[in-house]
């Protein structure tokens, strides 16, 4: 549905973990419209964990927000628009798990981040954050949208102490990247989730309204880390190798929903009289 609306929370803890994939890989993912941002083969996941506090629309007062954890699986992508916004790039949410049910329903009614119910800990013990997901639901099948088992469970447990936040950002190994410079300039979080409606014309936004001053990412080290998502994606550990670990600090947020751009690569509308084909690459949209 078409509905612009505004929304407003504040992040209090949000941890930002980029991992690379081979592009094939995960091509088959992203709905036509749709191009992966690619370096050297690879493509780029953008895995979010984040407390929300007081999500609400931005209308009404903070003690009327929803407060909750929220876990998302999106992909670095880009694509190019027949308007005035020429190409734009952010993320296609491939997967949430959010621990509450009024969240994930209103998520999906409004927002095309794919929304499953689970039980999510982010809890910060001596210096270490762990995230903990149990039950994510049933995930869509990326080939034809029907359900391919309970996925969501995932661990991950970063340092983030001062000695690490106070590091100079260092390249991962085996990085296609030239620098860690350019990793930055390249996998920073994207204020823009995108995704492609029913019939392929155009692309869907959901727009981040941020203070990008207060904007700040520090470097964390990962301890561990297992998502059974991406297993369940026929994806390797050794196919699925870090890039970039960040905490982001509290901030507040507006997210817009409702705004489209027409794709340059539209199909065409079709002739009087005749029926459009169905959109192959629906079941990922």
């Amino acid at each position: 549905m078409n509905l612009n609306l505004t929304t407003a929370g504040r992040l209090n803890e949000c941890l930002l973990l980029s991992y690379r994939a081979p592009a094939e890989s995960v091509r088959h993912l992203v709905p036509r419209g749709l191009d992966l941002v690619t370096r050297g083969g690879f493509a780029f996941w953008n895995v979010v964990a984040c407390t929300v506090g007081n999500m609400r629309p931005a209308w009404m007062p903070t003690c009327c927000g929803v407060s909750y954890h929220h876990v998302a699986y999106r992909l670095h992508v880009q694509a190019r628009t027949a308007t005035g916004d020429g190409t734009l790039r952010g993320l296609y949410f491939v997967r949430s798990d959010a621990d509450s049910a009024l969240i994930g329903r209103l998520g999906n009614w409004f927002t095309d981040f794919r929304f499953h119910p689970a039980r999510v800990e982010l809890s910060n013990r001596s210096g270490v954050l762990t995230v903990a997901v149990q039950g994510g639901g049933e995930v869509p099948d990326p080939r034809d949208g029907e359900p391919a088992g309970d996925l969501g469970d995932a661990i991950a447990r970063v340092s983030v102490d001062g000695n690490v936040a106070d590091s100079a950002p260092t390249l991962a190994p085996g990085s296609p990247f030239a620098s860690s410079a350019e990793a930055e300039r390249v996998l920073r979080y994207a204020p823009l989730g995108m995704s492609v409606d029913l019939d392929g014309r155009y692309v869907k936004l959901a727009e981040v309204i941020r203070d990008e001053a207060a904007w700040s990412e520090r470097p964390v080290r990962v301890l561990e880390s297992h998502f059974r998502f991406f297993d369940a994606l026929g994806l390797s550990r050794s196919d699925v190798e870090l890039e970039r670990a960040t905490r982001v600090a509290p901030i507040e947020y507006r997210w817009r929903l409702g705004r489209r751009a027409v794709l340059a690569t539209a199909p065409q509308a079709p002739a009087s009289g005749t029926i459009a084909p169905p959109h192959p690459a629906r079941a990922a949209a």
